[in-house]
């Protein structure tokens, strides 16, 4: 077996309780919201949140809508909106892999309104050059969902079907086939990652974000893509979209027939987590309030089975629990830094 970790692995997410405490995802029935069921009661603010939240609040998407982030944020927020008692609206504001986005929260007023939805990307414009900040300049609310749904995708007149097929085909036309990916961002690194550990050479090309690669590769102008299933699952059930294998340390319970890359014989491990962080100078009291209504939201059972649609794991890290986490997938990204800078240039 070919070795080239990045183990972006859920024992992680268990190690990082270990160190500062988590919340597991309970079993038993919390909040709704469209159900018809009642809501709990908004979250108090603490000691010197004075009345917050008393408006509505922004969540910024750093990536353009119909994707996963668009789409795991549109539902989270529709549950928090009950948690706090104030309207959670979404806005998406695209560029840069993220970048642009990011920096529209850390620059907004540090009032607890404005806050950012994004997952492990937020690592990576920095660590490939392009910006000098990245998810540790942000004050950390918590983490709320561990997705393990990545999956290497092709078309169905592809011409091949497997991974192994797909291999040997781009060995036959070197940098010929290509994969579509956003430059700077996740899928960049799986990009670079796939070709370095199964020895190929691929046309790694930029073409946005996740909706922007699958209609890409609906109207086959690329052969290759890294996507989220349950958001692309209408393609694979259709039979428009092959699935080759998901970039996982083990096998997705909800997704048990679709076997891991690394089982395949190729060490490639790309999951992701989901985060809110706030303006660094948010007060600390604020930022809790907030923090406790995303616990309380990820206890609703109604939010925790809409997330299976997806078949993605409804999972509260704390602040201090997230931060020791994403620390963990820091220096686990350090090494691809200079590879990423390279594509790039």
């Amino acid at each position: 077996m070919k070795n080239a970790k990045l183990n972006i692995i859920f024992v992680l997410a268990i190690l990082a309780g270990i160190l500062a405490g988590c919340t597991p995802t309970p079993s038993g029935s919390g909040a709704t919201s469209n159900s018809g069921a009642a809501a709990s009661a908004p979250v108090s603010s603490g000691g010197g949140a004075g009345d917050y939240p008393s408006k509505p609040l922004q969540l910024i998407v750093p990536v353009g809508a119909g994707g996963d982030t668009d789409v795991n944020a549109r539902i989270f927020a529709k549950y928090l909106t009950a948690e706090l008692g104030q309207n959670v609206i979404v806005n998406n504001i695209t560029g840069g892999s993220g970048a642009t986005g990011m920096r529209n929260v850390l620059d907004a007023p540090a009032d607890g309104y404005t806050a950012l939805f994004f997952h492990t990307e937020a690592l990576l414009p920095k660590l490939s050059g392009m910006i000098d900040y990245d998810l540790f300049n942000f004050k950390m609310c918590g983490i709320n969902l561990m997705d393990n749904t990545t999956v290497l995708a092709t078309h169905k007149d592809s011409g091949f079907k497997t991974i192994g097929e797909f291999i040997n085909k781009t060995k036959a036309a070197p940098g010929k086939l290509q994969f579509g990916m956003a430059t700077g961002g996740y899928p960049h690194l799986v990009g670079i990652s796939l070709a370095e550990v199964a020895g190929i050479d691929i046309n790694i090309v930029d073409i946005g974000g996740n909706a922007a690669k699958t209609t890409a590769l609906l109207g086959h102008k690329v052969e290759t893509i890294n996507t989220q299933y349950g958001l692309t699952k209408d393609y694979f059930e259709s039979g428009e979209f092959v699935c080759m294998g998901l970039f996982s340390e083990k096998r997705n319970p909800m997704l048990p027939e679709i076997p891991t890359l690394k089982e395949l014989g190729y060490d490639l491990v790309f999951n992701k987590a989901f985060f809110v962080g706030m303006p660094p100078a948010t007060p600390d009291a604020v930022r809790d309030v907030f923090a406790a209504a995303m616990e309380k939201t990820c206890r609703n059972q109604d939010y925790i089975e809409e997330m299976k649609t997806y078949y993605i794991e409804v999972e509260y890290l704390a602040p201090a629990a997230a931060t020791a986490y994403w620390k963990n997938v820091s220096s686990l990204f350090d090494s691809y830094g200079p590879k990423l800078r390279a594509s790039i240039k």
